[in-house]
């Protein structure tokens, strides 16, 4: 049987949050043709238990940040629905700061599916990296106000890798909007907007968000290699120097080389951007995932 109806439980998108967890994924199954009950967070209430029996396919972003929220709103009626649950985490389940119980969410949902490989590996689930919102996500005809810029939190290991780099990169405010595409919209604004984005180093062990997203709008990223071991495969979703460029977190000293050689380059870096580009909607784009998604559901109900 064909899946037209998906009710879909998500994080409340924020600028820095997992658009592709969030709102994101309804946003882009509504325009896949799909019918959408967007849930949102259960924190705010959820639909009843008999609404959610309509849906031929539930979806849980992010399921991590709420998971307990979800079991005390439907205790056992949750298990008794009979369409196919699964859930795509945003998190690795090993931080620098923190460890998620990602065991303990495993009756939520029929799959699991992790955007850190080793998550896959350790809770026999499927590696599903993040994927872009090509749409949102997308080259914009906004002047390049910046040579190399980030944008994030300024947590203690980015603050001391800054002061290590001893390179002034431009610090793009936080863009908010009340309406989270508008909201988004503007973020892409501020990608597009720098010569060269620049990821710093993070708590999680895997490829951030803003990876797919800075490429999706043609921007030349220098992003951190993974800084811990477990999380070297998720590395190979791109190729260093083609569609990216990874630098060793442990060495600002690189960093600030390969943005001066960047700078001084304009057609190198304008290439290996455009290949990330390319890259993304050929294969990595919160389209193309979800139609993983809904493939993968529809075999569940055969």
């Amino acid at each position: 049987m064909s899946i037209r109806k998906v009710a879909v439980f998500h994080c409340t998108a924020r600028v820095g949050s997992a658009w592709c967890c969030a709102e994101g994924l309804s946003v882009t199954l509504a325009a896949m043709g799909y019918q959408v009950m967007d849930c949102g967070h259960p924190g705010a209430g959820g639909p009843p238990i008999e609404a959610l029996r309509g849906a031929d396919l539930i979806l849980l972003g992010a399921v991590e940040w709420y998971g307990e929220l979800l079991e005390r709103r439907y205790g056992a009626d949750w298990a008794a629905l009979p369409m196919p649950k699964l859930a795509w985490y945003a998190e690795s389940a090993h931080r620098d700061d923190r460890d998620f119980p990602f065991a303990r969410y495993r009756a939520l949902a029929d799959r699991h599916y992790f955007p850190a490989a080793q998550d896959a590996e350790e809770f026999g689930g499927t590696w599903l990296p993040f994927g872009a919102d090509a749409v949102l996500f997308a080259p914009r005809p906004v002047p390049k106000r910046h040579d190399a810029a980030f944008l994030g939190s300024l947590y203690p290991k980015r603050q001391e890798f800054l002061r290590r780099l001893g390179l002034p990169l431009t610090p793009m405010a936080p863009v908010a909007d009340p309406d989270p595409i508008r909201s988004f919209a503007r973020l892409a604004e501020a990608y597009c907007s720098t010569r060269i984005f620049v990821n710093l180093p993070a708590l999680s062990r895997l490829l951030v968000t803003k990876v797919t997203e800075v490429m999706a709008c043609g921007t030349l990223l220098l992003t951190p290699a993974m800084d811990h071991p477990s999380g070297l495969a998720n590395m190979a979703q791109f190729e260093d120097g083609r569609h990216l460029v990874y630098y060793p977190p442990d060495r600002p000293e690189r960093l600030r080389a390969l943005i001066a050689h960047f700078l001084a380059r304009p057609e190198e870096a304008g290439a290996i951007a455009a290949a990330g580009r390319a890259e993304i909607l050929r294969a990595h784009s919160l389209e193309a995932r979800l139609r993983r998604l809904i493939a993968e559901a529809e075999a569940l109900r055969r």
